[in-house]
Protein backbone atom coordinates (compact mmCIF):
# COMPACT_ATOMS: atom_id res chain seq x y z
CA UNK A 1 0.00 0.00 0.00
CA UNK A 2 1.18 3.54 -1.20
CA UNK A 3 1.94 5.98 1.67
CA UNK A 4 0.72 9.32 1.21
CA UNK A 5 3.21 11.79 0.42
CA UNK A 6 3.68 14.48 3.39
CA UNK A 7 2.23 17.78 2.46
CA UNK A 8 4.30 21.11 0.93
CA UNK A 9 5.49 23.10 3.68
CA UNK A 10 4.28 25.83 3.67
CA UNK A 11 5.38 29.07 2.01
CA UNK A 12 5.39 32.24 4.72
CA UNK A 13 2.82 33.62 2.46
CA UNK A 14 0.52 31.12 3.67
CA UNK A 15 1.09 32.44 7.62
CA UNK A 16 -1.23 35.42 9.23
CA UNK A 17 1.01 38.53 9.03
CA UNK A 18 1.63 39.53 12.63
CA UNK A 19 0.67 42.65 13.68
CA UNK A 20 3.73 45.56 13.74
CA UNK A 21 3.18 47.76 16.58
CA UNK A 22 3.63 51.29 15.25
CA UNK A 23 6.68 53.39 15.80
CA UNK A 24 4.72 56.20 17.93
CA UNK A 25 3.28 53.46 20.48
CA UNK A 26 7.09 52.52 21.62
CA UNK A 27 8.71 56.01 20.52
CA UNK A 28 11.68 56.86 23.35
CA UNK A 29 13.60 60.29 24.03
CA UNK A 30 16.55 60.07 21.44
CA UNK A 31 15.31 57.21 19.08
CA UNK A 32 15.62 59.80 16.23
CA UNK A 33 11.36 59.02 15.42
CA UNK A 34 10.21 63.06 16.22
CA UNK A 35 11.74 65.10 14.25
CA UNK A 36 14.48 67.91 16.53
CA UNK A 37 14.53 64.81 19.18
CA UNK A 38 18.23 65.68 20.07
CA UNK A 39 17.95 62.88 23.09
CA UNK A 40 17.79 65.74 25.88
CA UNK A 41 15.75 65.42 28.88
CA UNK A 42 17.98 65.37 32.08
CA UNK A 43 15.06 65.60 34.11
CA UNK A 44 13.06 62.39 32.51
CA UNK A 45 9.90 63.96 32.28
CA UNK A 46 9.04 61.98 29.25
CA UNK A 47 10.36 58.56 30.15
CA UNK A 48 7.23 56.52 28.61
CA UNK A 49 6.15 56.73 24.79
CA UNK A 50 2.83 58.01 26.39
CA UNK A 51 4.19 60.70 27.77
CA UNK A 52 6.64 61.73 25.10
CA UNK A 53 3.82 62.23 22.80
CA UNK A 54 1.71 64.01 25.02
CA UNK A 55 5.15 66.62 25.72
CA UNK A 56 5.46 66.57 21.74
CA UNK A 57 1.74 67.98 21.06
CA UNK A 58 2.05 70.26 23.98
CA UNK A 59 5.16 71.62 22.21
CA UNK A 60 4.44 71.72 18.81
CA UNK A 61 0.69 74.19 19.62
CA UNK A 62 3.02 76.33 21.28
CA UNK A 63 5.57 76.54 18.48
CA UNK A 64 2.73 77.10 15.75
CA UNK A 65 1.10 79.29 18.00
CA UNK A 66 4.75 80.80 18.44
CA UNK A 67 5.52 81.23 14.96
CA UNK A 68 2.03 83.10 14.54
CA UNK A 69 3.06 85.85 17.48
CA UNK A 70 6.33 86.56 16.11
CA UNK A 71 5.42 87.67 12.93
CA UNK A 72 2.23 89.64 14.26
CA UNK A 73 3.74 90.65 16.64
CA UNK A 74 6.19 93.47 14.79
CA UNK A 75 3.96 93.44 12.16
CA UNK A 76 1.16 95.12 14.35
CA UNK A 77 3.80 96.91 15.63
CA UNK A 78 4.49 98.25 11.75
CA UNK A 79 1.27 98.57 9.98
CA UNK A 80 -1.65 99.06 12.59
CA UNK A 81 -1.07 102.65 12.96
CA UNK A 82 -1.41 103.31 9.14
CA UNK A 83 -4.29 101.06 8.26
CA UNK A 84 -6.27 102.38 11.22
CA UNK A 85 -5.82 105.65 9.74
CA UNK A 86 -6.49 104.70 6.35
CA UNK A 87 -9.83 103.36 7.44
CA UNK A 88 -10.61 105.71 9.92
CA UNK A 89 -10.22 103.32 12.67
CA UNK A 90 -8.59 104.15 16.55
CA UNK A 91 -5.24 102.40 16.31
CA UNK A 92 -5.02 98.85 18.87
CA UNK A 93 -1.71 99.70 19.76
CA UNK A 94 -0.60 101.33 23.41
CA UNK A 95 0.07 105.11 23.23
CA UNK A 96 3.61 104.61 23.04
CA UNK A 97 3.67 102.15 19.51
CA UNK A 98 3.43 98.93 21.85
CA UNK A 99 1.86 96.13 21.36
CA UNK A 100 -1.20 95.15 24.11
CA UNK A 101 0.42 92.14 25.87
CA UNK A 102 -0.10 90.37 29.45
CA UNK A 103 3.16 92.84 30.36
CA UNK A 104 2.59 95.81 28.76
CA UNK A 105 -1.46 96.16 29.63
CA UNK A 106 -4.19 97.05 27.36
CA UNK A 107 -5.40 94.22 26.65
CA UNK A 108 -8.91 94.95 28.02
CA UNK A 109 -9.51 97.28 25.58
CA UNK A 110 -9.20 94.98 22.67
CA UNK A 111 -12.72 94.21 21.15
CA UNK A 112 -14.50 91.26 22.81
CA UNK A 113 -15.45 89.89 19.61
CA UNK A 114 -11.86 89.13 18.60
CA UNK A 115 -11.39 86.72 22.17
CA UNK A 116 -14.50 85.50 21.12
CA UNK A 117 -13.12 84.57 18.03
CA UNK A 118 -9.88 83.58 19.15
CA UNK A 119 -11.36 81.08 22.14
CA UNK A 120 -13.70 79.78 19.27
CA UNK A 121 -10.88 78.59 16.95
CA UNK A 122 -8.76 77.60 20.06
CA UNK A 123 -11.73 74.95 20.56
CA UNK A 124 -11.81 73.62 17.06
CA UNK A 125 -8.18 72.98 16.56
CA UNK A 126 -7.98 71.40 20.02
CA UNK A 127 -11.15 69.35 19.05
CA UNK A 128 -9.05 68.07 16.07
CA UNK A 129 -6.36 67.69 18.26
CA UNK A 130 -7.86 65.52 20.39
CA UNK A 131 -9.39 63.44 18.03
CA UNK A 132 -6.34 62.62 16.56
CA UNK A 133 -4.28 62.02 19.88
CA UNK A 134 -6.86 59.66 21.37
CA UNK A 135 -8.64 58.17 17.90
CA UNK A 136 -7.06 55.97 15.60
CA UNK A 137 -3.95 56.50 14.02
CA UNK A 138 -1.77 56.28 10.71
CA UNK A 139 1.03 54.60 11.47
CA UNK A 140 3.12 56.94 10.89
CA UNK A 141 1.62 59.07 13.24
CA UNK A 142 3.15 62.25 14.88
CA UNK A 143 2.46 64.56 17.10
CA UNK A 144 0.86 68.02 16.04
CA UNK A 145 -0.92 65.76 13.00
CA UNK A 146 -4.21 67.47 12.80
CA UNK A 147 -5.18 65.34 9.25
CA UNK A 148 -4.62 68.41 6.66
CA UNK A 149 -2.12 67.89 4.36
CA UNK A 150 -3.63 69.35 1.27
CA UNK A 151 -0.67 69.95 -1.21
CA UNK A 152 0.87 66.69 0.36
CA UNK A 153 3.96 68.25 1.54
CA UNK A 154 4.52 66.36 4.88
CA UNK A 155 7.61 64.98 5.01
CA UNK A 156 10.76 64.43 7.76
CA UNK A 157 12.21 67.53 6.41
CA UNK A 158 9.46 69.76 6.73
CA UNK A 159 8.49 68.62 10.19
CA UNK A 160 11.65 69.08 11.36
CA UNK A 161 12.00 72.56 9.94
CA UNK A 162 8.62 73.03 11.79
CA UNK A 163 9.95 72.12 15.17
CA UNK A 164 13.14 74.23 14.55
CA UNK A 165 11.48 77.31 13.73
CA UNK A 166 9.14 76.90 16.22
CA UNK A 167 11.23 76.67 19.19
CA UNK A 168 13.19 79.95 17.91
CA UNK A 169 9.59 81.39 17.47
CA UNK A 170 9.19 80.75 21.36
CA UNK A 171 12.66 82.06 22.42
CA UNK A 172 11.69 85.39 20.31
CA UNK A 173 8.10 86.09 21.45
CA UNK A 174 9.48 85.55 25.06
CA UNK A 175 12.40 88.46 24.36
CA UNK A 176 9.56 90.78 22.56
CA UNK A 177 7.47 90.74 25.91
CA UNK A 178 10.60 91.51 28.19
CA UNK A 179 12.05 93.65 26.19
CA UNK A 180 9.20 96.27 25.88
CA UNK A 181 8.11 95.52 29.25
CA UNK A 182 11.77 96.93 30.00
CA UNK A 183 12.37 99.54 27.74
CA UNK A 184 8.79 100.37 27.59
CA UNK A 185 9.04 101.24 23.94
CA UNK A 186 8.16 98.86 20.58
CA UNK A 187 10.48 96.29 19.75
CA UNK A 188 10.52 98.09 15.60
CA UNK A 189 11.76 100.74 17.18
CA UNK A 190 14.27 99.53 20.07
CA UNK A 191 15.80 96.29 17.65
CA UNK A 192 14.70 98.62 14.61
CA UNK A 193 17.82 96.45 12.44
CA UNK A 194 15.55 93.38 12.65
CA UNK A 195 12.54 94.97 10.69
CA UNK A 196 13.76 97.61 8.68
CA UNK A 197 14.55 96.54 4.91
CA UNK A 198 17.80 95.16 4.23
CA UNK A 199 18.78 98.31 1.85
CA UNK A 200 18.07 100.56 5.24
CA UNK A 201 19.97 98.07 7.35
CA UNK A 202 23.13 97.96 4.61
CA UNK A 203 22.55 102.14 4.16
CA UNK A 204 22.15 101.75 0.63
Amino acid sequence: MAVDAPPPPQKPDDFEEVAQIPPHMTVRVGDGYLAGDSGFDPLLLADTPKKLMWYREAEVKHARLAMLAAVGWPLSELFDGPLASAFGLPSALLPDGRVPSQLNGGLDTVNSFYWYAVVAAAIFIESKSLDMMFGKKPDNFSPGMLGYDLLGQDSPGLRKAEITNGRVAMVAIVVFAFEEAIFKAPVVKETSIFFQPIWSTLGI
